[in-house]
């Protein structure tokens, strides 16, 4: 989330309704009447937006039911629309999610005339059939009104719509200790496939103009039984890893997820065991561009590193933090977020997708996704699995028996891919060109691989291509542990990281007292990051032991 953009979150919450009767279309305009059906022929919730002369039209008339997404340009609605625009040729643009084909109809409509059009969405995947399902972990939309998050969850098709009903920021005069009513602690059951939740809080503590590592960030905290409650906090304090250990001890069923890697205190929530995932599909990728990072985000602490999407910079910095938290020996899935109410992308434009077993229920998600049974992704579809293992699991292998895993990769998309990665330790090992493959009506590719690992890490799978503005997105699976001859996963350079970043952190709190309220709040957050930089050097003495670092 972006501080700074705070202001605007009303608005966005706004539903834009006009009323329309027989003498309101003004001269030169037209109306289109608009039905989307699915394969049988039955309406389907979509979203859409009708664009003539390079100005979209995202408003519509009628039904009161539509919901107007301002920043985003579009609107969602039920399955079917009528919306008054100028006359002439427009284009008509209708999608759901990311596994039917997005639509562009072009039409031509006469002045002072209705034109009726039907568009039927088709379907490239249906990954519920093999017990994928989606989560967008970052919505700020809708989480006042039920019937606003049922529609999103049908028309952009996200499985689990999980809303912040509090957004937290440290400076409320007091922090919530309950829910609105009872109905926030129990999920809304939107038919078979589809569930919304409302028991999640976000605790934001981002200033923008903070030097680097002068924010604490942005976590998330999702299925409580009750909100977190703390008689002293502010902008600053708790730490964000004391807050999740209190989650925790109060809901044991909570998921934690950093917003982003680079966040401040990420690498102390990593550390204390107050993360289950990260965010690497996150909400500054959105559909024509990369906003650039920074409010205090960490860095960069090593060279080439940035913040920028200048560069693809964002995106090898949010990867590249999230592969030196594995390598210290985390076990931490990926997740996605959109932050549809604050960004301008639709729900699930960024998602993760969870495997499960049986039928779709909110436990049961929350237990894929805080245990790494899942990938990320911002369009493509991708499978890894290992040994038979997939995603989450572990792996041991004896080096004495020269044991090899052997490793299958499985992508599809309906965009342009550039390429087909395999990553082991935060190293590419192996990789396929997918520059001259076109999509026809899709692109599907496998690549297998046989590693013989030489110390205990990880492996995972990505597939890179390039968004509109020029810059690096993905799909990214969490990973496959692998364990060699039952030594713990540790790396010497990572670890060594990790502690310039606490170093960081502990003098920024030293040397600015006025952060913080009294001398004993003080002590407390730096007893936290002591916690942590303890972990990092007991990292840092295995690598050396078992590995020779």
């Amino acid at each position: 989330m972006i501080a700074a953009m705070v202001k605007f979150v009303r608005v966005a919450f706004c539903t834009w309704v006009i009323a329309f009767g027989p003498n309101t279309q003004a001269a030169d305009t037209a109306r289109l009447n608009v039905r989307i059906v699915d394969a049988s022929g039955e309406l389907t919730a979509a979203r859409a937006w009708v664009e003539v002369q390079g100005k979209r039209f995202f408003q519509p008339l009628q039904p009161s039911t539509a919901v107007a997404y301002a920043r985003d340009q579009s609107f969602s609605c039920d399955g079917e629309f009528g919306i008054e625009v100028p006359a002439g040729t427009l284009h008509v643009h209708i999608e759901k999610g990311k596994e039917y084909f997005p639509i562009d109809d072009v039409l031509v409509l006469e002045s002072n005339h209705t034109t009726d059009h039907t568009v039927q969405l088709v379907r490239w995947i249906d990954l519920t059939e093999s017990g994928w399902y989606s989560a967008d972990l970052h919505v700020h939309f809708g989480q006042q009104d039920p019937k606003i998050l049922r529609q999103l969850a049908l028309a952009d098709d996200v499985n689990l719509v999980p809303a912040f009903s509090y957004w937290l920021r440290g400076r409320e005069e007091s922090w919530r200790d309950n829910w609105p009513d009872a109905s926030y602690l129990t999920p809304d059951i939107v038919d078979t496939k589809h569930v919304i939740t409302r028991n999640n809080i976000e605790i934001e503590r981002i200033q923008a103009n903070a030097i680097p590592g002068g924010s604490v960030g942005a976590t998330f905290l999702f299925n409580l039984k009750k909100p977190i409650l703390v008689s002293e906090f502010g902008e600053y304090f708790p730490t964000d890893a004391a807050l999740g250990k209190l989650a925790q001890s109060m809901s044991p069923q909570v998921v934690l997820d950093s917003d982003k890697p680079a966040w401040s205190e990420t690498v102390v929530g990593a550390a204390l065991g107050a993360l289950d995932t990260i965010q690497i599909c996150h909400n500054h990728y959105h559909r024509n561009a990369t906003l650039n990072g920074g409010w205090g985000m960490i860095g960069p602490i090593a060279a080439g590193e940035s913040n920028s999407a200048e560069g693809d910079g964002l995106f090898h910095r949010t990867n590249g933090l999230y592969y030196r938290l594995l390598n210290c020996g985390f076990h931490l899935g990926v997740s996605g977020g959109s932050a549809i109410g604050v960004m301008p992308v639709p729900t699930g434009f960024n998602r993760v997708y969870a495997q499960i077993d049986g039928p779709l229920t909110a436990d049961k998600m929350w237990t894929a996704i805080r245990s790494g049974r899942s990938f990320a992704t911002t369009g493509p579809v991708l499978m890894l699995s290992a040994n038979g293992c997939l995603p989450g699991e572990s792996i041991s292998v004896r080096s004495a028996n020269g044991q090899s895993i052997s490793i299958d990769i499985d992508v599809q998309s309906i965009d342009l891919l550039e390429g087909l990665q395999l990553i082991n330790n935060g190293n590419v090992i192996s990789s396929l060109n997918l520059q001259t493959e076109k999509p026809n009506p899709i692109i599907h590719r496998n690549m297998h691989f046989d590693l013989a690992p030489n110390r205990s890490g990880w492996l995972a799978a990505r597939v890179i291509y390039r968004a509109p503005d020029g810059m690096l997105r993905q799909a990214h699976t969490s990973p496959i542990y692998i364990s060699v001859d039952d030594q713990p996963t540790a790396f010497a350079d990572d670890a060594a990281y990790m502690l310039r970043w606490i170093a960081i952190l502990e003098e920024i709190a030293k040397t600015q007292p006025a952060r913080f309220p009294s001398a004993a709040l003080q002590d407390r957050v730096l007893a936290v990051y002591d916690a942590a930089r303890r972990v990092y050097q007991k990292v840092l003495s295995d690598s050396r032991q078992y590995w020779d670092d």
